[in-house]
């Protein structure tokens, strides 16, 4: 069996063999959602508690930012008044606003309020 490739609005993604629901955004070869017994594609997990947005990256930082507002320095580590982005490059896939406060930290898993919101960020 093959992967199911699809344009999903000019990129690229890969579709469950089961419900049809997108595993990722670029083509894998995965052939199953979580869901139905599939991998979690991405290395990081974040999940927004308000209504179960969740997203996915390989990458991400912890952005710091100066007095004018502007991103000066990213990091590894998250702390209070930085934000979280995924797959940071030029642009990239999402960030959070600053974090207010770090609810939990242990190996693979952070919980953080922000100004906004309150995430959980998984990670292999």
């Amino acid at each position: 069996m093959k992967p199911i490739h699809k344009f999903n609005g000019g990129i690229g993604a890969t579709l469950c063999h089961k419900c049809n629901k997108i595993i990722t955004e670029g083509l894998t070869d995965n052939l199953y959602c979580e869901e139905h017994g599939g991998e979690y594609p991405y290395k990081y997990k974040l999940i927004r508690e308000r209504d179960g947005l969740t997203m996915g990256a390989n990458k991400i930082g912890w952005i710091e930012f100066d007095e004018s507002g502007r991103g000066n320095k990213l990091h590894d580590e998250p702390a209070i008044d930085r934000s979280l982005i995924l797959e940071p490059a030029i642009s990239y896939r999402w960030m959070t606003t600053t974090i207010t406060e770090i609810v939990e930290e242990v190996e693979g898993y952070v919980k953080f309020k922000t100004q906004n919101s309150v995430y959980e960020l998984k990670y292999k």
